[in-house]
């Protein structure tokens, strides 16, 4: 799905996935206007409604006006409201598609399900889709599908959601943790010193929406025979998710760029085989098509329900316009804080075409300790932020901390932990918000120096 220029042309061949919105953002901000020509797709007609004019990238300042509505401001900025996960419109959205759902009775089974999941594979570029009660069902599936066995090894990072290693460890795997690079996901180097005879899969996870370096795990997979799973749960719509892999797990709660009204995911891959093993899996064992009728020794209520589906098919045309807002903001965090980052206060992620930006991570390098600059910009600015993941898997008090994990280190991995801070950014962030929370960590690092 990433974009392409024509030779002959000036006419920018576009669609929506990360590549896309970057090259959009990247114009706003030098002022290019070239001709774009969006690709066929509900989420891509939205998107070209309102970035075009005449066909050209329409004005900065006309567009984010449209973007970025002012809202009442109450002078501090919260993390992540749940009443804004959602705008008024898409609030309404959601109502109406319930609403029919209900009155047509098709609640938890139904018909939209299966045009959801071609809706969603159409907006993913990936020809299949199984739709799932949640991403950590959806991580299971994949897992299990691709011959994951118990007592097989995992490699993951440790610095996920827990959901990763759950998904291991609820079919008797055993998860291995590896280090990660400084952009927060897994080494490939790292990866190739903790594979051993008992390895079954690699599943690198897309951490706050940066894609790892799939080719190299790719690479790695392929040399030792091992099955490659995306935990692409904050990463839907980056370019380029999907295209190595044997199975993508994606999560669609309310909190994910592509956000429902209730728990949801989905199982993505290239393989017909391997999405019609996830279909058994994700509904009980059942033959496909075949309610009762078992094909399977045993499998899962992890469907999603009809209602959300419904839900679903009116959010998702308007995925691109929200990961638009989400790249801008990225990209103004960035340029407004590039002098922090030059004074050695602060590292910044890359403003690269393979983020999707679920969330903004810094590390906190100089002045005030990170949990000294949250405090402060908490009391002194009305700014939350936030920590994601406050405790990493080897660290957490369970267990296995003093078993499978009694003798991990993750040099990179802890270094960043220790630094991470997490800035607010939603589709729905109002630039006053986040003008507010530049000034405070300016101010924060003038009144501790």
């Amino acid at each position: 799905m990433a974009e392409t220029t024509s030779p002959t042309s000036d006419v920018a061949d576009l669609s929506g996935d990360s590549s896309g919105l970057h090259r959009i953002v990247t114009d706003l901000t030098t002022a290019a206007r070239p001709r774009y020509q969006f690709r066929p797709g509900p989420a891509n007609s939205r998107l070209a409604a309102a970035v075009l004019r005449e066909g050209r990238l329409r004005p900065t300042s006309d567009l984010l006006a449209d973007l970025f509505t002012v809202r009442p401001d109450d002078g501090r900025t919260r993390f992540l409201p749940k009443e804004r996960l959602l705008s008024d419109d898409e609030k309404a959205l959601a109502v109406a598609a319930f609403e029919r759902a209900v009155r047509a009775g098709d609640m938890t089974s139904g018909p939209q399900i299966e045009q959801f999941e071609a809706a969603l594979a159409g907006h993913l570029g990936l020809p299949e889709v199984i739709a799932t009660s949640s991403g950590t069902h959806a991580l299971v599936i994949a897992l299990l599908a691709v011959g994951v066995g118990a007592g097989d090894e995992v490699i993951i990072p440790a610095n996920s959601f827990a959901a990763t290693e759950n998904a291991v460890l609820a079919i008797n795997a055993v998860p291995v943790l590896a280090d990660v690079r400084s952009d927060f996901t897994l080494d490939p180097a790292d990866v190739a010193t903790r594979i051993t005879d008992r390895t079954a899969a690699i599943l690198p996870v897309h951490l706050y929406g940066k894609l790892a370096d799939m080719p190299a795990l790719a690479d790695l997979a392929r040399g030792h025979g091992l099955a490659l799973v995306e935990d692409a749960c904050q990463a839907i719509g980056v370019t380029g998710v999907g295209a190595h892999s044997d199975a993508v797990a994606l999560s669609l709660n309310p909190f994910k760029n592509v956000g429902l009204c209730g728990k949801a995911g989905a199982v993505v891959t290239r393989g017909a085989e391997l999405a019609a093993r996830c279909r058994v899996l994700a509904y009980h064992g059942f033959a496909v098509g075949r309610k009762n009728v078992k094909t399977a020794d045993f499998g899962f209520n992890a469907r999603i329900d009809n209602t959300l589906a419904v839900i679903g098919l009116d959010l998702l045309p308007l995925a691109h316009v929200n990961g638009l807002r989400r790249t801008w903001l990225a990209q103004r965090y960035r340029e407004a804080l590039a002098p922090l980052a030059e004074q050695g206060m602060l590292g910044l992620p890359e403003f690269t075409s393979d983020h999707g930006w679920h969330l903004f991570a810094i590390q906190v390098l100089d002045g005030p300790s990170r949990d000294g600059l949250r405090d402060w910009l908490a009391e002194h600015a009305r700014v939350e932020t936030d920590v994601f993941y406050p405790v990493l898997t080897h660290r957490q008090h369970t267990p296995l901390r003093n078993t499978a994990f009694a003798d991990v280190r993750l040099p990179v991995t802890e270094q960043l932990h220790e630094r991470v801070l997490h800035l607010p950014l939603h589709q729905h962030l109002t630039l006053a918000e986040q003008d507010r929370t530049m000034e405070g960590l300016y101010a924060a690092f003038r009144a501790h120096r």
